[in-house]
């Protein structure tokens, strides 16, 4: 069943679900392992002691901006087993989430982020970026970097979101999903298991989640019989727990108002900055009664019993009766944790349906072509790869895509100097790719080269994406001209983490006039 096998944890942590799963695993009879940010510190050491679990003295730590650092630790961990006398591993449990940095200086962007405010800061896109390798595609590196000492069977576990709540993190935990299902294809032996709710040191952060504790322990768990044996005395010590808490059932009249009117209507598509101001209201409220404090308490104890419930599951079915099959993504809900119902299959994810346009035909342009129609830039400032239009005569909303793909310092010395040591296509930079995408589709519109557009304005009011060497960035325009004198590009420009949309204004000058604007510039006497 268990009691052989060699199981690694990649990111338990005091009071989240990782160390319920190493805890459960270790009960069961297995071999675990853990991996931590900190290693050599002694309260990490203790607490790994506490969980039958074997430390490694790695540190691992996922940073997008460091990737190669990242497979350097693996190769050291996979070191660290092959003293260990460890050959092969046979569950790989992945419970790294968050990827919030805790720096001073970016805290008010991540705080920005949590809520749902719009934030026009080019660092909330770095944060974004980072959230999303953390969260979903260092699932990927690690199967990859493991390879060496896996086998065919081994397991590769990981956590996603499956809430009720509108969390920052769920579009990336939707990609960890489809990254399961591209390493299934490839042969791996890969699970998503989707936990409820809970209180850890990475959901503490998002908007709602005590509300949603208490809404589905009311729900679910509270007065329950029958429990299956293996998570019977945890729920017991919880109800015990709940049953001493002075306040609760004051907290619970406070809350109930607020559950009928707002609760019921909140979903995973509501508005964050809603329900963020909903819920703030709220614990300003309990607050000036008293009841805050007590709202904490039963939402510390019943997510105990929760991720305990949650760990000791998971390890039965999945890890030890390997009750699944490659790629599946497992939902557990509140009421699965009494044990006598089995995990479900996920509801697919809502799929947009794209509509394409069937009398629409298209003409494409290259890096070759670009460059002849845009003789005025030089090759390290021409940020076009290539084009796509309409294959029509210019109507009104005329639709062009272009895409452009950030060179490396190497390639192109204006990101060696931007910024020095970090090169990054900045939103400036970005900007004028997009003015140079309008004015490309503007002169092979008119098809005449005595006439020229004119930049007159921008807006651009959120464009934060700041875009690394490698990166490759879309711009879809739609060019309306009412007249020659007055241009719009009406463009979104967006990557794989952050989209923003804008307006480039111009008008089209004849070439004669353009020069002769010019001459004040460099001095020439051109006469009319």
């Amino acid at each position: 069943m268990i009691g052989n096998k060699n199981v690694l944890v990649i990111g338990a942590r005091a009071g989240g679900y990782g160390a319920a799963i190493a805890a459960a695993a270790n009960k069961a009879g297995a071999r675990v392992f853990g991996t931590s940010l900190t290693p050599h510190d002694p309260r990490e050491q203790a607490f790994f002691t506490e969980i039958g679990t074997t430390l490694i003295d790695v540190p691992l730590r996922f940073d997008i901006c460091r990737r190669d650092r990242v497979f350097e630790d693996f190769g050291h961990i996979e070191q660290w087993f092959r003293r260990n006398g460890v050959e092969k591993l046979d569950t790989v449990v992945h419970t790294v989430a968050g990827g919030f940095p805790r720096q001073p200086s970016v805290m008010k962007t991540v705080g920005d982020i949590l809520k749902g405010k719009q934030t026009f800061f080019d660092m909330a896109t770095a944060v974004k970026r980072n959230v999303y390798y953390v969260n979903s595609g260092s699932f990927n590196d690690t199967i990859n970097a493991l390879s060496a000492i896996s086998h065919a069977q081994t397991q590769y576990l990981a956590l996603t979101y499956r809430g009720s709540l509108p969390y920052f993190i769920a579009p990336t935990k939707k990609y960890l999903e489809e990254i399961a299902a591209r390493q299934a294809d490839k042969g791996k032996r890969t699970l998503i298991a989707a936990l409820p709710e809970a209180w850890t040191q990475s959901s503490q952060f998002f908007t709602g989640i005590e509300i949603a504790v208490i809404h589905n322990y009311l729900k679910f768990l509270r007065g329950r019989t029958n429990i299956r044996p293996d998570v019977e005395s945890a729920f017991n010590s919880m109800e015990r727990s709940i049953g001493k808490l002075d306040g609760f059932e004051a907290l619970l009249r406070d809350l109930q108002q607020f559950m009928e009117r707002e609760w019921s209507g909140i979903t995973d598509s509501s508005d964050l900055g809603h329900l963020s101001r909903i819920v703030q209201d709220l614990f300003a409220s309990l607050r000036n009664k008293g009841t805050f404090t007590t709202l904490r308490r039963a939402v510390e104890i019943i997510s105990d019993f929760v991720r305990d419930a949650s760990g000791a599951i998971l390890t039965r079915e999945f890890i030890a009766e390997n009750k699944y099959e490659s790629g599946d993504v497992r939902q557990f809900f509140y009421r699965d944790l009494l044990g006598d119902t089995s995990i479900a299959h996920a509801a697919p994810r809502e799929r947009k349906e794209r509509k394409p346009n069937v009398g629409r035909k298209w003409i494409w342009f290259d890096k070759d072509e670009i460059r002849r129609t845009l003789s005025m830039y030089g090759e390290n400032f021409l940020f076009l790869d290539r084009v796509m239009m309409e294959d029509t005569d210019f109507r009104d909303g005329f639709l062009g895509i272009g895409k452009f793909t950030v060179p490396t310092p190497e390639q192109n010395p204006i990101l060696k100097d931007h910024f020095v040591g970090m090169p990054l296509f900045g939103g400036h930079l970005q900007m004028e790719a997009v003015a140079q995408f309008g004015t490309f589709m503007i002169l092979k519109l008119f098809k005449d080269k005595r006439l020229l557009p004119i930049l007159t304005g921008t807006e651009f009011p959120d464009l934060n994406t700041m875009a690394p060497p490698g990166e490759t960035l879309t711009i879809t325009g739609v060019i309306r001209i009412p007249e020659k004198r007055n241009l719009t590009l009406e463009a979104t420009i967006e990557n794989r983490y952050a989209r923003s949309r804008g307006i480039i204004r111009g008008m089209v000058l004849s070439e004669r006039v353009v020069r002769k604007m010019m001459s004040s510039f460099y001095g020439d006497d051109e006469d009319d």
